[in-house]
């Protein structure tokens, strides 16, 4: 500080008559010094101080948090799954005892199918009813991963099977009631599909 004082005292007696140049005087305490703004050294370690704690994705990826193994889960270990997500089935499509599928023909039919999408789809039991892959027809269990392409099924052989979405029509039961879903209307993320907007025209499976 004293010496950006030095430096504007001279800058100023040198402005000043020479016969006045004696009564020049700086106070510091009326000074404010304005700094230049941050090189891009300073402002790149501001950034990585408040650099968010959560994985990106590729890091999620990286650390294999998006693979199961194939051959160390037990069917029984996901029935508890299932059973919770009964319970969210009803409460998300607000079914009651007795209630039925609408019909096409029935007014609700269409806001029903909609949030019928938007299932969150771990822990529902599956079974593949139609494929353009003659192999993938009549594979079922319960769904443990549930990705932008692909449902994971474990099957009651405690094998993890994957099952792309477009290329299937899946069915669920629970109860007395029967779900047919197109696979090619579950292809994003659950949490994207929960939010998306769904249009009322959907094309029909090829």
């Amino acid at each position: 500080m004293e010496r950006e004082t030095e430096t504007l005292k001279e800058f100023l007696t040198d402005l000043v008559v020479p016969h006045h140049r004696c009564n020049v005087n700086i106070i510091p305490d009326h000074i404010t010094m304005l700094h230049g703004t941050k090189n891009k050294k300073q402002h790149s370690r501001k950034r990585r101080a408040h650099k968010s704690s959560t994985l990106t994705r590729r890091e999620y990826a990286q650390l294999g948090l998006n693979t199961l193994p194939t051959r160390q889960m037990r069917y029984e270990q996901a029935l508890p799954l299932h059973k919770l997500w009964r319970g969210y089935l009803r409460e998300h499509l607000e079914l009651r005892e007795g209630d039925e599928v609408p019909q096409v023909h029935e007014k609700r039919y269409e806001e029903f199918s909609k949030q019928l999408v938007k299932l969150d789809l771990h822990g529902a039991k599956l079974r593949v009813v139609q494929s353009k892959c003659p192999t993938l027809v009549g594979l079922s269990g319960i769904c443990v991963l549930d990705t932008k392409n692909v449902l994971k099924l474990l099957g009651e052989d405690h094998r993890v099977r994957t099952v792309p979405k477009s290329e299937c029509v899946f069915g669920m039961h629970v109860d007395s009631l029967e779900f047919i879903i197109f696979g090619q209307h579950l292809n994003m993320r659950p949490a994207e599909r929960s939010v998306k907007k769904i249009k009322s025209y959907v094309e029909p499976f090829m």
